[in-house]
């Protein structure tokens, strides 16, 4: 990695050999040099600095000797390595004040505002949310309640169709019958003489016909009506079976589509509930880590929005208003970053010696911090509060003695 960087022309080669933060150095006498007689009494790794946005760390330590308070921080940026230190007398050092507290910070209500963006996208903008109620097999049990549906609807105009074929297939049998006992009916003309011009008149005349040719066609012809009677009555009856068998396929498709929904929805419920709960609870049993949390939460949130849809019961409104106040907790919690705050007075009363805050872009020039948007404090800085007042003060009342009291071996 250093001889990429190097290569790369990211900071210096001769800064990029040494340890980016200082980890285990004194600051007097391993990072500056020490002043004569200066003994090295207390150091205390006090705070980590970033600058999210500018990918931008560091760690920051505060050495007390016997001549000088000295706050120092290395680090790393895009463009290499950082550094950050302050100094002052500590026979002029008058007072400290010392905060370790939590303060909002907006960049982070924009970071849970786009975790909770990326989580709601995976969620909603993913095949599987909005096809999970309404899957494949869910969908084919449907299709065929609509086919069996469409099928006895054809079945049900089926049949007074076959029926209306009946009637006039009776009468064609009736008419059939007439004939083969007294004859085809035909019709005539007669001669009824001539008009005052000349030109012959007609009457049209009926009789029966019964011709021995004339009766076995009659015969025929009432054959065939029967046929086509016994045809029209073997439809009607498949027109009703069509339709009885209809009903039953219907019957069946309706009860195989709910059971199908009934199924799918129960255990919709179940997974919704265990991705609700499941997700909810890492906030209770996770340590810190507040934008996972926020993350998991989401996801609570759309498994019981998701069992509620699933079985449309009441309760889970309960569930969705834990999930949402917790979620609304966890993001107040995660913009509320801690915040370090180490202010080492002077004597003459003006500009603070050593001044160790975070940057606030909306504070006077007399507020200016460290440069960067974090303080956040380490494991070390609530001992740094509690003694560095005791240390200072021993040191300038009573010299070697205070030394001696406080010096690391």
């Amino acid at each position: 990695m250093k001889t990429m960087k190097n290569r790369m022309g990211i900071g210096s080669p001769e800064r990029n050999e040494t340890d980016t933060y200082e980890r285990g150095m004194k600051i007097v006498p391993e990072c500056i040099a020490a002043t004569e007689n200066e003994i090295p009494v207390k150091q205390y790794n006090i705070a980590i600095l970033r600058n999210l946005l500018r990918f931008e760390r560091a760690e920051g330590r505060l050495q007390v000797t016997n001549k000088r308070v000295i706050f120092r921080a290395a680090g790393t940026s895009v463009r290499g390595r950082t550094s950050l230190q302050q100094e002052y007398a500590i026979d002029e050092v008058a007072g400290i004040e010392a905060r370790n507290n939590y303060k909002f910070n907006f960049l982070y209500l924009l970071f849970a505002l786009a975790i909770m963006y990326l989580a709601y996208s995976i969620i909603f903008q993913s095949g599987m949310t909005r096809q999970i109620m309404n899957p494949r097999h869910v969908q084919l049990s449907r299709e065929r309640e609509r086919d069996a549906i469409q099928y006895r609807n054809a079945a049900e105009r089926a049949v007074p169709v076959a029926e209306a074929k009946l009637r006039p297939a009776q009468e064609a049998v009736t008419n059939a019958e007439r004939d083969a006992r007294d004859g085809i009916q035909r019709t005539r003309r007669i001669e009824r003489g001539r008009d005052w011009m000349g030109n012959m008149l007609y009457d049209t005349q009926r009789y029966r016909d019964t011709s021995e040719s004339a009766m076995a066609e009659a015969q025929a012809n009432l054959a065939t009506a029967i046929r086509e009677k016994e045809y029209v009555e073997r439809e009607i009856e498949q027109a009703k079976a069509n339709l009885e068998n209809a009903l039953l396929a219907e019957t069946e498709a309706v009860r195989r589509r709910d059971r199908t929904e009934k199924t799918w929805a129960t255990l919709m419920t179940l997974f919704g509930l265990a991705i609700g709960i499941g997700c909810l609870i890492p906030f209770f049993a996770m340590y810190k880590k507040f934008g996972l949390k926020l993350f998991f939460l989401c996801f609570s949130i759309a498994g019981f929005q998701l069992s509620h849809v699933a079985s449309r019961a009441e309760i889970f409104y309960l569930f969705l208003g834990i999930s949402v106040i917790t979620t609304i907790v966890c993001v107040f919690i995660f913009c509320f970053r801690p915040n370090l705050v180490i202010n080492i007075l002077n004597k003459m009363g003006s500009t603070a010696a050593i001044d160790i805050r975070r940057e606030n872009q909306v504070s006077m020039a007399f507020e200016k911090g460290l440069g960067f948007m974090e303080v956040i404090p380490t494991e070390e800085s609530e001992s740094a509060i509690r003694e560095l007042g005791a240390i200072i003060n021993d040191i300038q009342k009573l010299g070697d003695l205070g030394l001696a009291k406080w010096v690391v071996k």
